[in-house]
């Protein structure tokens, strides 16, 4: 019974986030900088070449987003950003961030890329 109520409402909590706009705080992280290694949290490999090549585009997302707005590894989302109009588009969430985080979506890009990013708010929304 318990078991039944549970997953109803994680089902009622997936349901939720589709369609909903989500305005988050922006950062960017590159691989094997400060705790980022090479392997995600959904435990994929970052290939480097495909990376700089502009073929990835994966984000790390804060665990509010996962336990409160229902997102889950493997989500494809569309951002939204005025400041930097290069992140626009789909994206794969693959990484999680910090516990302590909130709000927050962080993009995986390679050094010295190319998306002449600003910290700043960006608008996501789970695609249909």
């Amino acid at each position: 019974m318990l078991k039944r109520l549970f997953l109803a409402l994680a089902v009622v909590i997936a349901l939720s986030a589709v369609g909903q706009d989500y305005q988050l705080h922006a950062t960017k992280y590159h691989p094997g900088q400060g705790g980022a290694g090479w392997v995600t949290a959904s435990g994929d490999r970052i290939n480097y070449d495909k990376l700089k090549n502009y073929q990835i585009r994966w984000v790390a997302l804060s665990h509010d987003m996962f336990n409160k707005h229902g997102f889950k590894m493997g989500d494809v989302i569309i951002v939204e950003s005025e400041t930097t109009p290069s992140l626009n588009g789909e994206w794969v969430v693959k990484d999680k961030m910090g516990k302590r985080l909130r709000k927050r979506i962080d993009f995986l890009t390679p050094r010295g890329d190319k998306y002449n990013f600003r910290n700043g708010s960006v608008t996501i929304r789970k695609k249909k």
